[in-house]
C-alpha cells in the first residue's frame, strides 16, 4: 500500500484501559508510516483518556454499545437509538482507508460495527489468527506474543517490531500533574506507589501483605496507597500512619498522580501499563500463567516481573521487597539499597528490564 493512498485510518479499541495503553505503539507506529494520514481511534468512555493530549491522534470517537447502555456518554435506550446511527454515519462520511481492530482475540462488538463503516480495507483478527487465553487450544498450541504486537500482525507495511524497542505512550495533563505535586508536597524520600485495588480475584494481593510491604520500607520510603474510588479498604490503611492514602476520580487524575511515583507496585491491570508508559520503573504481580505474563508484561522501562503460584497472592512479601530493593538500587544509588538490604530476604524472581 502506497504511502500517499492512505488519508484516514481507523483504530477501533472497546475494552479495557490496559488494552488502550498497548495500543499506543502501533497507534505511533501508523502516524510514523503515514506521517500525511489522520489517525482516529474509537475507544469507549473508560479508555479514552489514555488518549489525551497524544499528538499522533486526530480525533476520538465515542463507540455506541447496543446493550449495557450505562457504558454509554449518554446512558439510556433512547440515546443509544440516537447515537449509534449518528456515529455509524458520522463514520462512514469520513470514508476511511484503512480500519484495524488491533486486539489478540476476537472484539465481536468491534467487529460487527466496523462491518456497518463500509470501509474497503477491514483488518482484524479472524478464527485461525486470533489469541484467547481462556481457549486451551490457543494456550497450548498458538505463539505467545505481547498484546502489543497484535495490532502489528495485521499491518505488514509497518514492518516486524522489536517487542524489546516497543514502548507505550501516554500524555499527562499538565494543570493536575502540578495539582498533584503540590497536594503531596516536596518529596524527601522515594515514593512507592501501591496499587491495592484489583477487580479480579486471582491477580488480588492480600491487605496483609500489602500492609507488611508498606511497614518494611515505611522508614526509608514515602508510602503512596492508591485506591480506586469504589475500594473499601481506605479507613483501615489510614489508620497506618507510615502511609498516605490517594483515590483519583478520572482516568487522567490517575495518570497525573501516577507522575509523582518513583516505583509503582501492582498487579496485573491498568496501572502496570500506565507505570510502562510513564516510564516508571516498576514491580509487577502476575499469576504464574505464561499466556498472562508474556502477553501483557511491561513495555519499555526497568521493570521486575513476579510470578509464583496460579493466584497472585501466592507471591511472597519477601519476592516483592527484594524486587523493590533492585529498583531502590538502580533509582538511588548503592547506598539507598544497602540501608534497606537487611529488611529483605533474597529470593530468586524473574526479573525483566527494558531500556
Amino acid at each position: 500500500m502506497e504511502k500517499d493512498s492512505i488519508r484516514r485510518i481507523l483504530v477501533i479499541r472497546i475494552d479495557f484501559l490496559g488494552d488502550m495503553v498497548c495500543t499506543t505503539p502501533l497507534l505511533q507506529a501508523l502516524k510514523t508510516r503515514w506521517p500525511q494520514a489522520e489517525i482516529h481511534v474509537l475507544a469507549n468512555k473508560y479508555n479514552a483518556s489514555v488518549l489525551d493530549n497524544n499528538p499522533a491522534i486526530a480525533r476520538v470517537h465515542h463507540y455506541v454499545y447496543s446493550k449495557n447502555y450505562e457504558k454509554n456518554i449518554r446512558p439510556g435506550f433512547l440515546n443509544y437509538l440516537k447515537d449509534r446511527v449518528k456515529l455509524i454515519f458520522t463514520l462512514r462520511g469520513m470514508k476511511f482507508d484503512l480500519l484495524v481492530i488491533p486486539n489478540g482475540g476476537m472484539n465481536k462488538n468491534a467487529i460487527n460495527f466496523a462491518r456497518q463503516l463500509n470501509v474497503a480495507d477491514c483488518r482484524w483478527h479472524n478464527a485461525d489468527t486470533e489469541f484467547d487465553d481462556r481457549v486451551e487450544a490457543h494456550v497450548s498450541t498458538r505463539p505467545l506474543l505481547h498484546e502489543a504486537l497484535s495490532g502489528f500482525m495485521l499491518v505488514p507495511e509497518l514492518g516486524k517490531p522489536d517487542i524489546s524497542q516497543l514502548r507505550p505512550y501516554v500524555f499527562p495533563c499538565e494543570k493536575q500533574s502540578a495539582y498533584w505535586q503540590h497536594y503531596l508536597g516536596e518529596k524527601r524520600k522515594p515514593r512507592l506507589g501501591l496499587f491495592v485495588s484489583n477487580k479480579s480475584a486471582e491477580r488480588r494481593w492480600p491487605l496483609q501483605k500489602w500492609q507488611s510491604l508498606s511497614e518494611r520500607f515505611a522508614e526509608n520510603c514515602e508510602i503512596i496507597v492508591v485506591l480506586s474510588p469504589q475500594e473499601t479498604l481506605a479507613d483501615e490503611w489510614q489508620r497506618n500512619n507510615s502511609v498516605r492514602c490517594i483515590t483519583t476520580q478520572t482516568v487522567a487524575g490517575l495518570i497525573a498522580a501516577m507522575t509523582q511515583l518513583d516505583i509503582v507496585i501492582s498487579a496485573d491491570s491498568a496501572p502496570v501499563h500506565l507505570a510502562s508508559a510513564l516510564q516508571i520503573p516498576l514491580v509487577a504481580l502476575f499469576e504464574s500463567r505464561p499466556e498472562k505474563y508474556r502477553r501483557w508484561h511491561p513495555l519499555g522501562v526497568q521493570s521486575v516481573l513476579l510470578h509464583e503460584g496460579r493466584q497472585v497472592s501466592d507471591i511472597a512479601v519477601d519476592a516483592v521487597c527484594s524486587a523493590v530493593t533492585k529498583l531502590l538500587e538502580e533509582i538511588s544509588g548503592a547506598s539507598a539499597a544497602v540501608q534497606l538490604q537487611e529488611q529483605c530476604l533474597p529470593p530468586s524472581v524473574e526479573r525483566s528490564v527494558a531500556v
